[in-house]
């Protein structure tokens, strides 16, 4: 084991957000930064801090809606100017890539079953 390791898994991490509310849902891909993001375990909420708080999850399959057809493997983004949401797209343009489809669907709206990329 490598003497720096800090985190073994990183399966879920807490993230300070700032002093204003984003009002993130339990549930949405988040992004905290260009590389960093991952699926809201919890809503952001207010800490003893007086900052706000969130836990993501780094692993696993969530589900997001998108009006796309999907086909498994499928790259699978988030609109460039949002920074939490599940409303995704195959849109690549200055997308954010959330993660590749588990799932397929037909281009009408619905759910699509997506591995984050982390």
């Amino acid at each position: 084991m490598a003497l720096n390791e800090i985190y073994r898994d990183a399966v879920s991490e807490s993230y300070d957000l700032g002093t204003s509310d984003p009002a993130i849902l339990s549930g949405e891909f988040v992004w905290i930064s260009a590389g960093l993001g991952g699926v809201a375990e919890t809503a952001s909420a207010l800490r003893e801090d007086a900052r706000y708080w969130v836990t993501l999850r780094h692993i696993g399959g969530f589900t997001g809606t998108t009006a796309d057809a999907v086909a498994v493997g499928a790259a699978l983004y988030i609109a460039a100017a949002a920074t939490h949401g599940t409303a995704l797209t195959t849109t690549v343009g200055t997308n954010k890539l959330v993660g590749y489809s588990m799932s397929r669907k037909g281009a009408v709206a619905g759910n699509v079953v997506v591995r984050i990329n982390n």
